[in-house]
């Protein structure tokens, strides 16, 4: 098999092989849900998607921080 003339090892389009969503930034136990719609923060809860979870002050639906 020839060598070829790129100075790449050969892993396509780089990004270091972390998964879809790049490592640390993806899920995981820290961090916290976010209300969009009063602000109120809580600490997101592993194994639940903060979308899944309703704010309990104003009942909007939480996304992740």
């Amino acid at each position: 098999m020839s060598q070829g003339s790129g100075s790449g090892m050969g892993r396509g389009r780089g990004g270091g092989g972390r998964g879809r969503m790049g490592g640390m930034k993806a899920g995981g136990a820290l961090g916290n849900c976010l209300c969009p719609k009063c602000g109120n923060r809580q600490p997101h809860d592993r194994g639940i998607p903060c979308t899944q979870v309703k704010c309990p002050q104003c009942g909007s639906t939480m996304i992740r921080e």
